[in-house]
């Protein structure tokens, strides 16, 4: 039994598809876990001063997390360990990953406490419109969470490891743990600590998602920790992928941090409403986007450790048509039933109608740029893989003065609406840019075909959204919509009646993607039913 357990929790996950449907899954369970735990932030904080606070204290320790660990590490460290996996053996390779653990825990080690000394300084022009109790507040959160933000800079080595070497269970099931932690936080520490409950909740779900990483990451080379150097050829490697890397991630970074900014101006909740909108519309992108990109970084970093360029080219466009199938009708269906959705996450306690409607209106700006956020991460993988950082990183340049100009723009007339409209609009300025600059490199991206097969998925995505808002009206008629299942079930016609429209217009028009995702799941139902037999003769 122990044996079959610990095979299929270290078991390598060879196919992309099969890939990112375990990771789909496994983000479907943490975006779950994720949205209980703001259903409830929601209802013990509500859209208010202390749920701003919270919020706002994490733009200090996610800056510098975001910026040198989370897509930088993996943008220099994935290729650079494939590539020793490859030409220079086992041994050589996980010496690296060991030196690479090490400086990293020196150097974050350092920042975080360069920044726990300073937050009292530095939290101040991160949230202007705050003052008094509440920023000071901000201040003792954004110290607590800076703990958490060491302990994920040494997670995401080992994500790094997992990913490489396709790993993907463990990988996946860390955010799910983290969020856990936030619960127990909110659950468990909130009512003796207040906010501050949350923040160690925070604290909890690192250290968890440290922990699950680590027992699969270890046993696979991972001996001991290395001594730290900033000399060796493979760790100067990483570092000067990662340095651009880095300053695109600075832009992005920049980018909400100014959104934060002129949010924290408009009226109480703003901050709050914001990010829970955020946070919604980044459960099909990290289902669908972020799985498929992570999923597919591995196999972009061996086909171009080859030089297999066409090979690079052909996995880009196989993954990018799996992307689009999936992500045009999540757009319909999210625009369709946004207001049920932030109604049945969010609304708990005294997270009141009007804050319903509010995060809706912002939802919905979200909602016209899904497909473009979605592919972003995939396309920035194409590039690493090649070990250029240096074109995403001009991109998100050219985007955080896209940001700043559009969110002044948009501001005064249209208030947090005009903040998410630039943020939509940038992220389509953010995809065409690095669409024609791989496009360029590639020679060619069959446009003609993917165009036609983009316009089969959007005729079908309109079929749901139009029998879909039947659905959704014909059931508002019969119900009052006061209670949580009488809008689950509004929600549940219109996705199943809307479903089923698609299911019939795609088959229609013969979308081969449709009968890819058939004959995949067929293939990981009859996997499935094998599992369940091996499991049954371990005696489970």
């Amino acid at each position: 039994m122990l044996k079959f357990l610990t095979g299929l929790w270290s078991k390598e996950t060879p196919n992309v598809t099969a890939a990112a449907i375990l990771i789909g899954g496994a983000s479907l369970a943490s975006r779950a876990i994720g949205l209980v735990r703001d259903r409830l932030l929601a209802g013990h904080f509500g859209a208010g001063p202390e749920l701003d606070a919270y919020y706002a204290a994490f733009r200090l320790p996610d800056f510098f997390y975001q910026l040198i660990i989370l897509g930088a590490l993996s943008a220099g460290f994935i290729p650079i360990f494939t590539e020793y996996l490859e030409k220079r053996g086992q041994s050589e390779a996980w010496k690296l990953a060991e030196r690479v653990l090490t400086t990293i825990a020196l150097v974050f080690g350092m920042v975080c406490l360069g920044l726990f000394i300073s937050a009292h300084k530095l939290v101040p022009y991160m949230v202007p419109g705050f003052s008094g109790e509440q920023l000071q507040t901000t201040i003792a959160l954004s110290r607590i969470l800076l703990l958490s933000t060491f302990i994920m800079g040494l997670s995401a080595v080992m994500g790094g490891i997992l990913q490489a070497t396709r790993r993907f269970l463990a990988f996946s099931l860390a955010p799910v743990l983290y969020n856990a932690g936030i619960i127990i936080g909110v659950l468990g520490f909130a009512p003796s600590f207040g906010v501050n409950g949350v923040a160690y909740g925070v604290v909890l779900g690192a250290g968890l998602h440290f922990l699950v990483q680590a027992l699969v990451a270890m046993p696979l080379g991972l001996k001991r920790f290395g001594r730290p150097s900033f000399k060796d050829p493979g760790v100067r490697q990483i570092l000067r992928l990662m340095l651009p890397r880095i300053g695109g991630l600075a832009a992005s970074q920049v980018n909400m941090t100014i959104l934060l900014v002129l949010a924290s101006t408009l009226s109480a909740g703003s901050i709050a409403v914001f990010n829970f909108a955020n946070n919604l519309q980044y459960v099909p992108i990290g289902l669908i986007g972020i799985s498929f990109a992570v999923a597919a970084f591995p196999s972009f970093s061996k086909l171009a450790a080859a030089g297999d360029i066409k090979g690079l080219k052909d996995s880009f466009l196989t993954t990018t048509h799996k992307i689009l199938f999936l992500i045009v009708p999540a757009t319909a269906l999210m625009l369709l039933l946004r207001a049920q959705i932030v109604r049945l996450v969010l609304g708990a306690g005294v997270f009141d109608w009007d804050a319903t409607i509010r995060t809706a209106d912002v939802l919905a700006i979200f909602v016209f740029a899904l497909m473009a956020h979605a592919m972003i991460p995939l396309l920035a993988r194409a590039f690493y893989a090649l070990k250029d950082t240096r074109t995403p990183l001009l991109v998100s340049l050219f985007s955080m003065l896209d940001v700043v100009f559009l969110a002044l723009l948009l501001k005064e007339p249209y208030g947090l609406l005009g903040l998410a409209a630039a943020f939509a609009l940038d992220g389509f300025a953010q995809f065409i840019l690095l669409w024609f600059l791989l496009r360029r490199r590639f020679g060619h991206l069959e446009g003609k075909y993917l165009s036609k097969s983009l316009g089969k998925i959007i005729l079908a995505s309109i079929a749901l959204f139009g029998f879909g808002w039947l659905a959704r009206q014909a059931v508002g008629t019969v119900f009052p919509l006061r209670t949580f299942w009488q809008v689950a079930l509004q929600a549940g016609a219109a996705c199943v009646l809307g479903g089923g429209a698609f299911y019939v217009v795609a088959r229609l028009l013969r979308v081969a993607e449709l009968d890819d995702w058939v004959r995949t799941l067929k293939h990981k139902l009859y996997r499935q039913a094998k599992i369940t037999e091996g499991a049954e003769k371990a005696g489970l």
